[in-house]
């Protein structure tokens, strides 16, 4: 991976994770959470942060200038490998339960980060396929 793809991938990234402070402590826990109760304020605040981790994919391909599937494959692959190690040493820092951080990866009830962390995965391949399919 070459420097400008690194330094452009974590810029970008730097910046979700301030929108996505904003889409949880302001949107889901003062504004949906209250007239929705939790479990819908989450699905309302993922679905919304899936759809502008796209817009952010967008920018990184056009930034990164990735044109190949496997140059958006790793791009998303560390956008994936950045959000689970802040989650997770985040979490581990403020002291929150394994038990606590587990809860948003049941489906099965309704939760939906596994969903959220599929989309950094692929956003970077599905938006560079429908912007360069011919590349």
């Amino acid at each position: 991976m070459d420097s400008r793809l690194s330094q452009t991938l974590f810029w970008i990234w730097i910046l979700e994770i301030a929108v996505s402070g904003f889409n949880y402590a302001v949107l889901m826990n003062r504004i949906y959470r209250p007239r929705f109760g939790e479990l819908k304020a989450h699905q309302i605040g993922m679905t919304t942060r899936m759809v502008y981790i796209l817009v952010f994919a967008y920018l990184l391909d056009e930034f990164a200038r990735l044109t190949t599937p496997a140059g958006f494959l790793l791009a998303g692959l560390c956008w994936l490998m950045l959000i689970l190690a802040f989650e997770w040493v985040g979490s581990f820092i403020l002291r929150r339960p394994v038990k606590e951080i587990l809860i948003g990866w049941h489906i099965e009830k309704g939760w939906m980060w596994p969903y959220v962390l599929l989309t950094y995965l692929l956003s970077p391949l599905v938006v560079g396929l429908i912007l360069r399919p011919a590349e």
